[in-house]
């Protein structure tokens, strides 16, 4: 029913997971920017059944979350159909006969000192009656070539 199922262990930042069928407990790793789910050969969730759409849904995953988008019609978020949401740990999202449930973690946050910067050079400070010179924009090129006549 579904294609290429996920084998990793723990996901990135997200998954799909089945919760009903021949393939419960089946697991599908979140795509970056985003997941295709449906029953054409493009997407990258596939279920094959006649009540799911070409392309069902798109998860796309953004730093709020992962975010379902519904195409061509409602998708099913914990029972209520929904055009548009963001998801959470636990949501279910039906899709034809299919339950699937979202787990979502975000990834480590850096330590403090992790993305400290490289100090600057120390520039100086302009005098107060010095006007500041910034530098002039590069020249702007015409859109359109002349053709030799």
């Amino acid at each position: 029913m579904l294609r290429q199922p996920s084998t990793r262990a723990e996901p990135l930042a997200g998954e799909l997971i089945v919760r009903n069928g021949p393939d419960r407990g089946v697991s599908r790793t979140l795509l970056v920017p985003f997941t295709l789910v449906g029953s054409g050969e493009a997407c990258d969730l596939r279920i094959l059944d006649e009540t799911v759409r070409s392309v069902h849904c798109a998860i796309s995953v953004t730093p709020d979350g992962p975010h379902l988008h519904s195409v061509g019609g409602l998708t099913s978020v914990n029972g209520v159909p929904s055009l548009a949401r963001l998801l959470q740990t636990g949501d279910v999202v039906l899709v034809g006969p299919v339950e699937l449930e979202v787990h979502w973690r975000l990834p480590p946050s850096p330590t403090p000192t992790a993305g400290a910067a490289i100090p600057r050079a120390a520039q100086p400070e302009p005098a107060a009656d010095e006007p500041v010179v910034w530098p002039a924009p590069p020249a702007r090129r015409s859109a359109y070539r002349r053709v030799a006549g």
